[in-house]
């Protein structure tokens, strides 16, 4: 396979874009399949191609914000 300089997957703004597309379908299809109950973080990053601890930064990220105002 051809290797490419402007291989866009490798693009950081990118990948931030498919795991915020991915995140959106998973929030999605467990909402219209009435999939209430928790996701281990571990299977959601699986899902979103994120890393394991991308749930618990997410949640400190919200809670500065959130003692920030």
């Amino acid at each position: 396979m051809k290797s490419s300089d402007g291989d866009i997957t490798l693009n950081p703004v990118w990948q931030a874009e498919q795991m915020d597309r991915l995140l959106g379908f998973e929030i999605l299809t467990r909402t219209l399949t009435a999939q209430y109950q928790p996701i281990s973080p571990e299977l959601l990053a699986d899902k979103i191609g994120a890393h394991k601890g991308v749930a618990y930064t997410i949640v400190q990220n919200l809670q500065r914000k959130l003692n920030a105002n």
